[in-house]
């Protein structure tokens, strides 16, 4: 038998050729791996940030939802109808759709929206009036048509009550109502003396747990928000102050047009130029801002993802 060292595979071998050699980069070799991880880098970060803010719509589409099962307990508890927007004051803070639902959604990190950014924490984040350490922000309520708390008592009815709706055939489309979705709130309100109350940018914390339909609710719902004495007429639908718009066919009019945008409590596209919103049957998605308030899809504004009906030619 031949020996270990003899055999052609360790004569092949000869460990000292390896002993000269180099372990380290070359500076060229080290910058050239330094730009493909840069641009690795550079490809993959707007994909990492695309993803979080996936994931951000995500979690707030099932806050959404989570929310909506906690109005729809409420509604349970008080044989169907639904919450305020707001209450009367006192107390300060007033008490708020949101306090109506915690004992039903008594989990904190369900009220705030987690794709609100730094400025709109700063405007749009406010407290509970139960409890003031704990903070809500980012969603808003259908108070037009489902719940609008304001009214004043020398008022005669109905409008000396705050409105509530009531589930059942007062509101026969739950999937085609809208209960909550973002807000931007209304932009800043100042007092003019000679003028009375004036709406102006930039955004402030105006409104900023409710949305507003594109037009006034005007037969239906609360009747707008009795802005002036005498409850809603012909020129007046108490729609935050400002301008309401106009639907197709009212006073002949040849198309439809939205209200004044200032004076509106308007949904916040966030997820991705989409607003997530949920419905009153409890399911919830991703919205167009001008699909939101075009039911039809014909081009006119109007109401019908709002009123309760799921009809486009009434308010």
């Amino acid at each position: 038998m031949r020996s270990i060292q003899n055999s052609p595979i360790h004569s092949s071998i000869n460990i000292g050729q390896f002993s000269g050699t180099r372990n380290a980069f070359t500076l060229i070799e080290l910058l050239v791996v330094v730009t493909v991880i840069g641009l690795l880098v550079a490809l993959l970060t707007p994909t990492v940030g695309h993803v979080l803010t996936l994931a951000r719509g995500s979690k707030s589409l099932a806050q959404l939802r989570q929310l909506s099962l906690g109005v729809t307990m409420y509604a349970l508890g008080q044989k169907g109808f639904l919450p305020a927007g707001a209450y009367p004051s006192p107390p300060t803070p007033r008490i708020r759709w949101i306090d109506a639902i915690w004992p039903y959604m008594e989990v904190r990190e369900m009220y705030i929206s987690p794709q609100l950014t730094t400025g709109d924490l700063a405007r749009m984040v406010i407290p509970f009036a139960h409890d003031p350490t704990l903070k809500f922000g980012g969603y808003g309520y259908n108070y037009q048509y489902l719940g609008n708390g304001r009214h004043t008592a020398t008022l005669q009815a109905p409008y000396n009550v705050p409105f509530h709706a009531r589930t059942g055939a007062m509101l026969p489309a739950p999937s085609r109502t809208v209960l909550m979705s973002d807000t931007d709130g209304t932009k800043a309100e100042q007092t003019n003396n000679s003028s009375g109350q004036t709406m102006e940018s930039p955004w402030s914390s105006n409104g900023v747990y409710v949305i507003d339909p594109p037009l006034g609710s005007r037969t239906l719902g609360s009747l707008g928000s009795r802005k002036a004495q005498g409850g809603p007429t012909a020129s007046n639908y108490g729609y935050q102050g400002g301008a309401d718009g106009v639907l197709k066919g009212e006073n002949g009019a040849l198309s439809s047009r939205v209200g004044d945008p200032t004076c509106r409590a308007t949904p916040s596209p966030r997820n991705l130029g989409k607003v997530n919103a949920g419905f009153l049957d409890g399911h919830t998605e991703p919205m167009d801002p001008a699909a939101l308030d075009d039911f039809d899809g014909d081009g006119n504004v109007d109401n019908g993802w709002w009123n309760g009906l799921g009809r486009v030619n009434v308010r």
